[in-house]
């Protein structure tokens, strides 16, 4: 991967009453339907503990991440997930990579 590459995380929690599998689904058409259609977005995981998410996404540069995250939320895939997301929780940073090791 890239050494100047922007990696995105983003820690949100759901809204009480949505399910693992509801919050899944949403992100899934998310990923589809938008963020893999888009210039600059190289990759993306998703991680879970207790009722924590967060979501780590590896994009060109940080431009990029934060003016495709405006354009996506104003697109049909995004309402769904929008919707299940408690405003409170949510947490976003922008990072450059500045080492990487690998065994």
């Amino acid at each position: 991967m890239k050494k100047n590459m922007a990696i995105e995380f983003y820690e949100f929690s759901p809204i009480e009453g949505i399910s693992d599998e509801a919050l899944l689904k949403a992100v899934k058409k998310a990923q589809y339907s938008f963020f893999r259609k888009q210039d600059g977005f190289i990759g993306c995981e998703i991680l879970k503990s207790g009722k924590n998410w967060v979501s780590i996404s590896y994009w060109k540069n940080v431009e990029v991440a934060r003016r495709t995250l405006d354009e996506f939320l104003n697109h049909s895939s995004s309402l769904p997930f929008v919707q299940m997301i408690s405003p409170s929780s949510e947490r976003r940073l922008y990072m450059r990579r500045k080492m990487s090791s690998k065994k």
